[in-house]
């Protein structure tokens, strides 16, 4: 009688490791949101350099791991001031899911640190819009957004009385 041989060898396919593949498991999207919490804890302390080393490894498990591109390109833009790349960079993640509440935060900040305060500040109001209550994501926008709430709020933040008398505000505070 000839013996079965149940046990994986190079030569079957389920030795092949997922890179090869391109398949994705559980397992490979877990190391990746890990490695997303760990590049976050990494970003709040300045470390760029740690965050973008965290990152990298999580996208050589999965290359196209959304947050991870999406944080990836806020180090870029931190730490080498590559703004055009991060913003092209996290723009193909919008692209590919305009309801990307992560995407839309991230190039929030990204056009934050390029000096782009106005199309920051419509990018952080489209991430929480998209978020669809996320209170994580909610809660990052509030901390990257450093102006008051309207001093109207039967009003729009962008209408021009809440602008002119958010200016008037701001100036007997001073």
């Amino acid at each position: 009688m000839a013996e079965i041989n149940i046990a994986p060898d190079a030569s079957t396919p389920e030795f092949v490791p997922n890179k090869m593949t391109g398949q994705v498991n559980e397992v490979d999207m877990d190391y990746c949101a890990q490695q997303v919490v760990r590049a976050g804890r990494f970003l709040e302390k300045g470390k760029i350099d740690s965050a973008e080393a965290a990152l990298r490894q999580g996208l050589e498990r999965v290359p196209e791991h959304p947050e991870c591109l999406a944080y990836l390109a806020v180090c870029l833009a931190a730490g080498k001031r590559k703004y055009i790349t991060a913003e092209k960079l996290v723009k193909n993640i919008i692209k590919k899911n305009p309801y990307d509440p992560t995407a839309w935060y991230a190039l929030g900040r990204i056009n934050l640190l390029g000096g782009r305060r106005e199309q920051a500040f419509k990018n952080f109001k489209r991430a929480t819009q998209v978020s669809r209550d996320d209170v994580h994501v909610e809660m990052a926008v509030e901390q990257m957004d450093p102006r008051q709430g309207s001093v109207i709020n039967l009003l729009p933040r962008d209408h021009f009385l809440n602008i002119w008398l958010g200016r008037l505000r701001k100036q007997f505070a001073s």
